[in-house]
Formats: structure tokens, C-alpha cells, sequence
């Protein structure tokens, strides 16, 4: 069984070496084909397949997208992690899951985060609940009014 020092590390991979450089072997490494996610309002993803289409919509979106790992807490086989991004809003934003329908680009910037919760197993991330607040994107991006 994996140490809580070595499942943080698992996360901070799948953002620091994955996700900001695009490696989607580094993805298939990370996540378990078995993978489940939950976003606000939506029902569950399963799959590595769709977790890896809805961070190509993202990647298409925001190109320039850097993400930062801010904290992490872990306790047994589950990780807590805030993380922030900032990127350029300069292709069509299709949402979490991506839908057809997707925003035009702005070419705005966007600052973006979430405090998510991962659930390890067998050395990769099985499950994950997202927190993003897709409605703080839309008003950066100029589809909602922001609210202060």
C-alpha cells in the first residue's frame, strides 16, 4: 500500500507533469482505466477515455493553461488537493464534460481553481470529486455577468 507522501506525489504528477505538459501518457500512468469523476451537476464519468477527451476540449480552450499545485492534505488512501491555473481564453470552451455547444474564444484571461478529492488505489488515481465553479470561467470569459 502506498504511503500518504507517495499518493500526494500521484496528484501532484498528474497536474505538474501531465496536465501542464500535455503528456497524456502521463495521464494513462496516473488514473486507472477504472476512473470515475464528479463534477458539480453532472452525473458521474467513467472512464480514462472521457477524462482525457474533457482535458483536450480544456487544452483546446485555454492552450497556455498552467496549473499550480497550492495544498494538499491526505489521509489513507484519499488526497485533497487546491490547485489554481491561469490561461488564455483562445479557443471554443466546451464545459465539464464537454458539450457541442461550446463559447467562442475571448482572449481573455482567466484565473481558474478548485479543491478536488482523490481517491488512490493500486498506485493510481481511481476517483475524483471536482469542484471547479464553471459559473467564475463564464463570467471571466464574458458569458455570465461576474459577481463580486
Amino acid at each position: 500500500m502506498a504511503t500518504e507522501e507517495e499518493n500526494k506525489a500521484l496528484v501532484r504528477r498528474a497536474y505538474l507533469d501531465g496536465m501542464n505538459a500535455r503528456d497524456m501518457e502521463i495521464i494513462d500512468e496516473v488514473f486507472s482505466p477504472e476512473y470515475v469523476s464528479h463534477f458539480p451537476g453532472q452525473p458521474p464519468t467513467r472512464g480514462i477515455e472521457p477524462l482525457k477527451e474533457t482535458l483536450g476540449s480544456f487544452f483546446e480552450a485555454f492552450p497556455d493553461i498552467v496549473f499550480t499545485v497550492e495544498d494538499q492534505v491526505a489521509e489513507g488512501d484519499k488526497v485533497v488537493t487546491r490547485w489554481s491555473a491561469q490561461g488564455t481564453h483562445q479557443g471554443e470552451w466546451r464545459g465539464f464534460p464537454p458539450r457541442a455547444n461550446g463559447l467562442p474564444p475571448t482572449g481573455r484571461h482567466v484565473t481558474l481553481g478548485a479543491t478536488d478529492i482523490y481517491l488512490i488505489a493500486d498506485g493510481k488515481i481511481l476517483e475524483e470529486w471536482n469542484t471547479l465553479e464553471q459559473l467564475a470561467v463564464l463570467g471571466q470569459i464574458g458569458a455570465v455577468p461576474e459577481h463580486e
